[in-house]
């Protein structure tokens, strides 16, 4: 491995607390992690990515649902009970630490894809491999659902070498991928290698925030206006505004949009509408038609008509965009668009900008719950910690990437915040490693209520954080992964029993201290977290399902928190 890389792999292990791996199983987290980031527009588990051990030519499988990661069928299930139409990407990856190429290996990989897609699987998969090849047969059962299109399928396989479209492995890929595209399942096949520089590339994207320079020649400087340092309103060709939306391949780039409400919607009749002015004689008058696209910027250089955006969101303007990138051609290179920038760093501002923008559309009021004013005072009170209680609220994606020296395992999301305060203080893990978002009913009333004090919250994600590192550092029973909102719980109930605590104070700031204070003392919270491992394998038993009832299924039952629970009363 060249220096450069096992620098950017060294990095990562210490950020991720995952020392106690081999290198081997370190590159295949580092991989997972960086092509998924790329791919996917919040954050994520890496370990839900990687096959782990007794796999055959797989290090890592994503499921991406309607952008959500897909793990098992219940999961499945509750999403397609919400969702009218299925959007779904199948990603394999393979990450080999060689300097090289290896065509037996890639072979290995391609045969191990085409595989899993068997109704009768020849390969001997470990149980992970085999739960997601389930989840993959009961997508095609809703195969009805498909009406923005068959499923795709991207393929990833990492090296350390360089891809050098050597002949022998092209032929290789490519009768790889006529056998995907020969099932008639997929709408796309595609075999992305990366080589040593694309490694570095995307763990550097992962590190720091968007940044592009257009030519933004027909702008207006708008009046000056408090808590803004500069915005401009103009029109802007279609070849500029590609610059901003899409990567070197041509791609969208989704994380752009993850302050924008609504997800791209696919083939509405709008969405329909907007693709057929691009793409006609009518396309100049594409800037009468349409409302436009909204940016909010953090950093903003102007040199005369040279406009410079540095960490920035598109918060208004999703489907125009994906509509455009899709239909971009010689042809309309020319077409204007409407184009607001904003350049502030004020978050209550650039709220309001998102709140105005899309509620001139018909969306959900239960999508701006990660906008209401509760998250602000959750991140000070985070920052009010110090050394090894210090925790990060992102409650703006990738608002830490470019801070050094932050450990990833240390990052709190606002989506992994609802889950683990849901687990330990609503009690409801099986709720949660489900589809969690029926949880939003809830907020602004049990969850993310104004009129709650934030202790609770940080004790959520603190108990969520030194669980993690137990998991991480090996003194935890892996397989007990899949009940990890149980042991939150768990841990939380039994704390309260040991040191008398009264639960009708739960979300007290004394309440929550002794939590805190338990929690940071690493041999003390291993004890706890023993203990709630105990009270899992005795609950599992008492329902009857054994040690081999260690499954996800079993962590999702009602039955089993209930069972739980009156197993630490007891």
């Amino acid at each position: 491995m060249d220096v450069v890389t096992s620098s950017l792999l060294k990095e990562f292990v210490n950020s991720q607390k995952i020392a106690a791996e081999t290198e081997a199983a370190q590159f295949e987290a580092f991989v997972n992690y960086i092509t998924i980031s790329d791919i996917y527009p919040e954050e994520f588990d890496f370990t839900s990515v990687g096959t782990g051990e007794g796999e055959f030519g797989l290090d890592g499988i994503a499921i991406i649902v309607n952008d959500i990661l897909v793990d098992d069928e219940e999961q499945l299930d509750d999403l397609v009970a919400h969702a009218p139409s299925l959007n779904v990407q199948f990603v394999f990856l393979q990450a080999k630490t060689s300097a090289g190429f290896d065509g037996g290996e890639m072979l290995k990989f391609y045969e191990a894809v085409d595989d899993f897609f068997d109704q009768n699987v020849k390969f001997k998969q470990n149980e992970k491999i085999q739960e997601l090849q389930r989840v993959k047969n009961k997508i095609y059962e809703y195969a009805s659902k498909f009406t923005r299109g068959l499923p795709k399928v991207n393929l990833y396989y990492a090296s350390t070498g360089t891809w050098t479209e050597d002949q022998n492995l092209c032929v290789m890929r490519n009768k790889a991928l006529k056998r995907l595209d020969d099932r008639h399942i997929f709408s796309s096949c595609l075999f992305h290698p990366l080589d040593v520089g694309k490694v570095q590339k995307l763990y550097f994207q992962t590190k720091n925030s968007f940044k592009t320079t257009i030519q933004f020649q027909q702008s207006l400087a708008l009046p000056e206006i408090p808590k803004v340092r500069e915005s401009y309103i103009g029109l802007l060709p279609i070849s500029e505004y590609a610059k901003v939306i899409t990567d070197d391949e041509g791609l969208v780039r989704r994380k752009l949009f993850f302050d924008n409400i609504r997800d791209f919607q696919g083939e509405t009749d709008v969405n329909k509408s907007i693709a057929k002015t691009l793409t006609s004689d009518e396309h100049i008058e594409f800037p009468l038609r349409n409302n436009g696209v909204t940016i909010v910027t953090r950093k903003l250089q102007r040199v005369g008509s040279q406009f410079t955006l540095e960490d920035f969101q598109i918060v208004n303007g999703c489907q125009t965009s994906h509509v455009i990138a899709a239909s971009k051609s010689e042809n309309n290179a020319a077409t204007l668009i409407p184009i607001k920038i904003i350049a502030t760093e004020d978050e209550e501002v650039t709220r309001k900008v998102i709140i105005a923008s899309n509620q001139q559309n018909r969306v959900d009021e239960d999508s701006f719950w990660a906008l209401d004013p509760i998250q602000k005072a959750i991140e000070i009170y985070f920052e009010s910690k110090t050394d090894d209680l210090r925790l990060y609220y992102e409650r703006r994606p990738g608002q830490f990437n470019t801070m050094p020296g932050i450990e990833k395992v240390r990052i709190i999301t606002k989506d992994s915040l609802l889950k683990n305060y849901a687990s330990i203080f609503l009690e409801q893990p099986n709720q949660v490693g489900r589809y969690y978002k029926d949880l939003t009913p809830l907020i602004g009333k049990e969850i993310f209520n104004p009129k709650h004090e934030v202790h609770s919250y940080y004790t959520a994600a603190y108990i969520a954080y030194r669980l993690e590192f137990m998991f991480r550092n090996r003194r935890l029973a892996p397989e007990l992964k899949p009940f990890r909102f149980q042991l939150a719980m768990a841990a939380r109930l039994i704390v309260e029993k040991q040191y008398g605590l009264e639960p009708e104070k739960k979300r007290s700031r004394a309440y929550c201290v002794k939590i805190d204070e338990v929690m940071s003392d690493v041999e003390e919270a291993q004890k706890v977290f023993e203990a709630a491992q105990e009270a899992i394998h005795k609950a599992v038993n008492d329902l009857g399902a054994s040690d081999a009832g260690l499954d996800r299924r079993t962590a999702k039952m009602k039955d089993m928190r209930d069972k739980l629970r009156e197993v630490i009363e007891s």
